[in-house]
């Protein structure tokens, strides 16, 4: 297999860590970053008072903003060294899965990626249920947050329709290796 570089974004609750898992495991991609590891990173660098919206989860919405506009004020912060990593492993000639609730269609246009995927979740209660999953144990939704996620995700998918990304109802994926373009394999 040639390299792959595979970008997964989504809402929270849509699964994009544990499938970011699944094909690296499918197509023995060694690489996978996350978007919420790259925002802890940040932080040790950009303070609070520089990027409030960096130290908020993305449906926790801060200064009026809506929850989209603050994850998107978030994730412009982060796309450099997500970039970075990127073009590192197309440099390099390996393959790597670069998940997370940060990785926008529109924001997130690398030249080098080979697989462009939103995931989201159509029934709302299945994906209540989802968004309180094992991958995130400590962390506590409320109702409103939920809803938030809800807007998120709307708004990821509006733009993997305006920007050419794949989209994925992850609830109705039956072949983990249909998602990845495999031409050139």
């Amino acid at each position: 297999m040639s390299n792959k570089i595979i970008l997964i974004g989504g809402a929270s609750g849509s699964t994009k860590t544990s499938t970011s898992r699944d094909i690296s495991c499918e197509f023995g991609i060694a690489h996978r970053i996350g978007s919420g590891f790259v925002r802890e990173m940040a932080k040790n660098f950009i303070s609070r008072s520089e990027s409030p919206s960096l130290y908020e989860y993305s449906y926790m919405p801060i200064n009026n903003m809506t929850p989209f506009q603050n994850l998107y004020s978030q994730s412009e912060i982060i796309e450099p060294m997500i970039n970075l990593s990127i073009k590192r492993a197309f440099r390099e000639g390996t393959s790597i899965i670069v998940e997370g609730v940060n990785i926008i269609p529109g924001l997130n246009e690398y030249k080098e990626s080979t697989d462009k995927i939103i995931l989201y979740v159509e029934d709302e209660k299945v994906h209540f249920d989802m968004v309180h999953g094992s991958t995130h144990n400590n962390r506590s939704l409320s109702m409103q947050d939920f809803l938030n996620v809800r807007k998120i995700q709307s708004e990821f998918i509006k733009r993997a329709q305006d920007y050419g990304w794949n989209l994925f109802d992850i609830t109705i994926v039956k072949d983990i290796k249909s998602l990845i373009n495999n031409s050139g394999d």
